[in-house]
Protein backbone atom coordinates (compact mmCIF):
# COMPACT_ATOMS: atom_id res chain seq x y z
CA UNK A 1 0.00 0.00 0.00
CA UNK A 2 2.46 2.53 1.08
CA UNK A 3 4.63 1.24 -1.90
CA UNK A 4 2.08 1.92 -4.48
CA UNK A 5 1.64 5.67 -3.08
CA UNK A 6 5.16 6.53 -3.25
CA UNK A 7 5.43 4.87 -6.99
CA UNK A 8 2.30 7.78 -7.76
CA UNK A 9 3.97 10.55 -5.89
CA UNK A 10 5.91 12.62 -8.72
CA UNK A 11 5.48 16.10 -6.69
CA UNK A 12 9.42 16.37 -6.01
CA UNK A 13 10.58 15.15 -9.92
CA UNK A 14 10.53 18.63 -11.54
CA UNK A 15 12.90 20.13 -8.95
CA UNK A 16 14.96 17.46 -8.89
CA UNK A 17 15.32 17.68 -12.53
CA UNK A 18 16.19 21.33 -12.75
CA UNK A 19 18.50 21.11 -10.08
CA UNK A 20 20.73 18.46 -12.22
CA UNK A 21 20.00 20.63 -15.25
CA UNK A 22 21.67 23.40 -12.72
CA UNK A 23 24.35 21.10 -11.31
CA UNK A 24 25.48 20.08 -14.58
CA UNK A 25 25.15 22.92 -16.95
CA UNK A 26 25.37 25.80 -14.20
CA UNK A 27 28.31 25.08 -12.27
CA UNK A 28 30.77 24.30 -15.08
CA UNK A 29 30.10 27.64 -16.63
CA UNK A 30 31.57 29.36 -13.49
CA UNK A 31 34.50 27.59 -14.02
CA UNK A 32 34.64 28.45 -17.78
CA UNK A 33 33.98 32.59 -16.51
CA UNK A 34 37.03 32.31 -14.30
CA UNK A 35 39.13 31.35 -16.89
CA UNK A 36 37.90 33.61 -19.47
CA UNK A 37 38.68 36.08 -17.06
CA UNK A 38 42.14 35.34 -16.61
CA UNK A 39 42.85 34.81 -20.21
CA UNK A 40 41.54 38.48 -20.57
CA UNK A 41 43.40 40.23 -18.14
CA UNK A 42 46.76 38.10 -19.16
CA UNK A 43 45.90 39.54 -22.63
CA UNK A 44 45.06 42.98 -21.26
CA UNK A 45 48.60 42.70 -19.34
CA UNK A 46 50.36 41.48 -22.15
CA UNK A 47 48.47 44.86 -24.64
CA UNK A 48 49.75 47.08 -22.21
CA UNK A 49 53.01 45.90 -22.09
CA UNK A 50 53.47 46.06 -25.92
CA UNK A 51 52.35 49.62 -25.89
CA UNK A 52 54.50 50.76 -23.16
CA UNK A 53 57.87 49.60 -25.19
CA UNK A 54 60.17 51.87 -25.73
CA UNK A 55 60.08 52.07 -29.63
CA UNK A 56 62.32 54.68 -31.41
Amino acid sequence: MISVRLQRDEQGAATVEWTLLVGAFGLPMFWVFGRLLDLLQAHYGLATFIETLPFP
